[in-house]
Order: structure tokens, then sequence, then C-alpha cells
């Protein structure tokens, strides 16, 4: 057992960030992003060494936009009123964003789809023995992450779909603990949607 602890503390180390990450996010506090940011990093070394490439290259992102997003949300959190991305209904301060504009999220999902069929067809001409999949699973979640840092509550749906994906794909690598932290993310998802429903600007 202490073996297989000793062989598997990355994972495991980045499975716990990882799901404190979620904790925090769903309570929308800003550490998130500090958390964020060291789970990924380890996530960056684990993927690569699965062959995962998209999956480590997309936490390289995670890593990039964790800076991004913390002083995003610090501009956010000292503006007592926010500028609403529904037809100018103020958002106030700590309140997730309502974006139910179909064009906007016709507009995110194309991004998603391109991204995805783009890095699916670059990882064909690697090692990757799920290229495709890889690529469906960083496409959207490039897109899915950009969203929270824009407090868009629609990202929650992203997830769902996003993390319930993810189980089977981990699993097929060998990295358990992971597929398990992705089971949970799912999970914690749908808890997310459900409290962020309850801050977030309704259309007029």
């Amino acid at each position: 057992m202490i073996d297989f602890l000793l062989n598997h503390w990355i994972e495991i180390f980045a499975v716990i960030t990882g799901l404190l990450y979620v904790y925090l996010q769903i309570r929308q506090n800003k550490i998130m992003w500090i958390v964020g940011f060291i789970s990924s990093a380890m996530f960056v070394y684990l993927f690569f060494s699965a062959k995962i490439y998209a999956q480590s290259a997309i936490y390289v992102y995670y890593v990039l936009i964790s800076v991004y997003g913390y002083f995003k949300w610090t501009r956010i959190e000292k503006q007592a009123v926010i500028p609403s991305v529904v037809e100018g209904s103020p958002s106030i301060k700590g309140m997730s964003r309502l974006r139910s504009a179909p064009l906007d999220m016709t507009a995110l999902i194309t991004i998603s789809i391109i991204l995805s069929a783009t890095l699916g067809w670059v990882l064909t001409k690697t090692d990757s023995p799920i290229p495709w999949f890889d690529g469906i699973v960083a496409g959207f979640s490039i897109v899915a992450t950009w969203m929270v840092t824009q407090k868009i509550i629609q990202h929650w749906y992203f997830w769902i779909g996003i993390n319930l994906f993810c189980v089977p794909l981990y699993l097929s690598q060998g990295l358990y603990f992971t597929a398990l932290m992705f089971l949970v993310y799912f999970i914690m998802s749908i808890i997310g949607l459900k409290e962020w429903k309850k801050t977030a600007i309704k259309p007029q």
C-alpha cells in the first residue's frame, strides 16, 4: 500500500488539489485559481507521461489562464455593480452572470467543435492512443475554462459533459485516481450549476 502511494503521489496530490479547486469554484472563491494553478502543473506532467498530449497541453493552458482568472475575478470583486451580459441588467458583486443569448452559446459551441476537430487531427500525427477523444476533451475544455473566467454560468453544462466523458478516457489509460476524480467532478458540476443559479442574473 505504501509503495502504491509513493508511486502515485503526484497523481493523488493533483487529484486532491483538483477537487479543492472545484469546491472553491462552486463557492465562487478566487483562491480557486491559485489551487488550480498548482493542480494543473501536476497534471501537465501526468498526462504527458501517459501520452495524452492534448490533455497535457490543455493543462499548460490551465496554468496560464489561472493567472488571468485570478486577476479577472479580483477586478470583478472590486466592482459594486458589474455590467451584465444580459440586456444591460446589472450583475451585483460576487454574483455569477447568466448568458442565455442563443447566438452567444452557438458561437461558443461552434468554436469548441472546431478546436476539437483541429486538435484531434493534429494528435493523429502523434503516438497518442486516443487522439480524437483527447482532442474533444481539450477543445471543449479550452472554451469552458474561458467561460469560467468571465463567470458565465453555462460553463457548468460544458463541464458536466466533459467530466462524464473523461471517466472512461482516463480509465483506459490506467489513471484510476484521475478517473475517480472526474467522476466526482461530474457530481460537483451538477451541484455547482445549482449553486451558481442561486446568484445568477436573470433576464428582465
